[in-house]
């Protein structure tokens, strides 16, 4: 349920409506209007609550009971698009926002020329694997905590914001087999400026829970991507469980679900559609990432320019200096060119987006 106060109410009134709120054992959200009204939302379990419970109120305006599963995402709660501020780039607003760089960090030498010339294409926030969740145990796991001050090191130097993968509660091992001391989540939480929930963590519902209570203060930006076989809302319910838990930063990241195409054509299916129907449903930012989308340089340009007609937000691209030889995802990575050939050409249908 969501509970509209008048426009005439005072705090006493608010506090009178909370407290009724906590003492049947339910919990809130408030959301402050712009014209001064707030908006209280409650959580939990409402079926055999009536809405004159609350309606008879004094200082309540009306009751209106939300019939989305996911309710703090969704639009019936609030339908103001929710902006998310990092640094100068403001997610989910007119802007089209980037994030730009490899798959996976190798050394110094290749985070620095990626990060330099993301910058120079005015790219302000740069992605960068530290932790590597693979398939198989003997395949590169990632550089972890090393590879995590390396980031913070080139992207201080050039002032970009950090997109950074976290992959779980448990301690990475380094190349000699020693857990590190903090868990990955907790390194990342320390060093990202917004932090990426895989695919394969988005129904880890006790790890989304642990991560948005350990975020909840700072209200550090998040980004969770759609599991491969993940029904939308499946989608929305994992980020409602991040949004209910205390942190309303999250973005939703399109990345593709399981194909029926063989490797050499698609890696997985670019779900497109699924942009136009998450900006109806939901009041978060969505974000497209073409790159595993597809899994194929050649074609990432083709639908990264779909997913901005159809209303992305923003695009998370795996760029390398040298795809050939990367030592993750290099098939699916685009050089230099062209990334700034793809940001060139989706500004321009952005600004044709916003001015219809």
């Amino acid at each position: 349920m969501i509970i509209h106060m008048k426009r005439g109410a005072v705090p006493q009134h608010e506090k009178a409506v909370l407290d009724r709120i906590t003492s049947a054992g339910f919990r809130y959200e408030i959301i402050h209007g712009s014209t001064g009204i707030d908006v209280i939302g409650i959580l939990g379990d409402l079926s055999g609550v009536e809405e004159s419970f609350f309606s008879e109120l004094e200082g309540v305006d009306k009751v209106i009971r939300i019939s989305k599963s996911y309710k703090l995402v969704s639009r019936q709660y609030s339908a103001a698009d929710r902006k998310i501020r990092v640094g100068t780039s403001e997610i989910g607003g007119r802007e089209l926002v980037f994030m730009a760089g490899p798959c996976s960090l190798e050394t110094e030498e290749q985070v620095s020329i990626i990060a330099a010339y993301v910058a120079k294409l005015g790219i302000k926030i740069m992605r960068g694997g530290a932790y590597k969740p693979r398939t198989s145990p003997y395949s590169f796991q990632g550089m972890g905590f090393k590879g995590l001050k390396l980031l913070a090191k080139v992207c201080k130097k050039y002032r970009l914001k950090i997109i950074t993968e976290a992959t779980g509660l448990h301690r990475h091992l380094d190349r000699n087999g020693k857990p590190e001391k903090k868990t990955v989540l907790e390194n990342v939480i320390e060093y990202a400026d917004i932090i990426q929930i895989g695919m394969r963590n988005m129904k880890s519902y006790g790890f989304l829970q642990e991560l948005a209570l350990l975020t909840k203060d700072s209200k550090k930006p998040i980004l969770l991507k759609r599991g491969e076989s993940s029904t939308l809302k499946d989608f929305l319910l994992a980020a409602e469980y991040i949004v209910a838990h205390g942190n309303p930063n999250v973005m939703l990241c399109l990345r593709g679900i399981r194909a029926f195409e063989e490797p050499e054509f698609q890696r997985y299916t670019a779900d497109i559609g699924a942009i136009t129907v998450l900006k109806k449903e939901s009041n978060l930012p969505v974000i497209f990432d073409p790159s595993h989308s597809i899994g194929n340089r050649h074609y990432v340009k083709g639908v990264s320019l779909a997913a901005v007609a159809a209303g992305a937000d923003g695009l998370l691209i795996e760029t390398h200096n040298d795809p050939a030889n990367a030592l993750c995802d290099g098939d699916q990575s685009v050089t230099r060119e062209e990334l700034a050939r793809i940001k060139d050409l989706a500004v321009k249908i952005r600004k044709t987006v916003n001015n219809n």
